[in-house]
């Protein structure tokens, strides 16, 4: 009875540390979404106090010649990421799914680069619905939210932590 007990305990603690960032040097935290175009730079320190880094905003859809973008972004402090982030700068109505689109497929490659588990299927839906969700994955967290910017553009953003 107590071996079962024990291994079950073993197994629930292995799940949920499972979901706590996987990538533990700037080096790892700079450069996992190489292959969608957002490559971060070099892990800095900010003028701000804060550590990071940040890859240059990619327009979303190039071959529409859209004018809406999306970058990624790491931070931390002491060397050591503790957050990352998707950002889509949506600039017009005619962006917007291809806004998500982009955003819903780099937070999936995201998600187990950075987390080592896939992105739960409602975090999709809410992207796609533009509405703010916050899921617990084991130990960490993906919340998305949309905020409204000038006039008629807005922000759809992705945090892990």
């Amino acid at each position: 009875m107590y071996p079962r007990i024990i291994a079950v305990l073993a197994f629930a603690v292995s799940l949920d540390c499972a979901a706590q960032l996987q990538v533990s040097s700037p080096v790892q935290a700079c450069s996992p979404l190489v292959d969608t175009q957002l490559r971060a730079g070099e892990w800095t320190q900010y003028p701000d106090g804060k550590q990071g880094c940040r890859s240059a905003a990619r327009v979303i859809a190039s071959d529409r010649n859209g004018t809406s973008t999306i970058a990624y972004s790491a931070e931390g402090e002491d060397g050591i990421p503790n957050r990352v982030m998707l950002v889509a700068d949506v600039h017009s109505p005619a962006d917007a799914e291809w806004a998500r689109r982009d955003l819903i497929k780099a937070a999936k490659r995201l998600s187990v680069r950075v987390l080592g588990l896939s992105m739960p299927h409602s975090l999709d839906e809410a992207i796609i619905k533009e509405k703010y969700a916050r899921l617990f994955v084991g130990s960490g967290s993906i919340t998305f939210d949309r905020t409204p910017t000038i006039k008629g553009r807005y922000t759809l953003t992705v945090v892990m932590e």
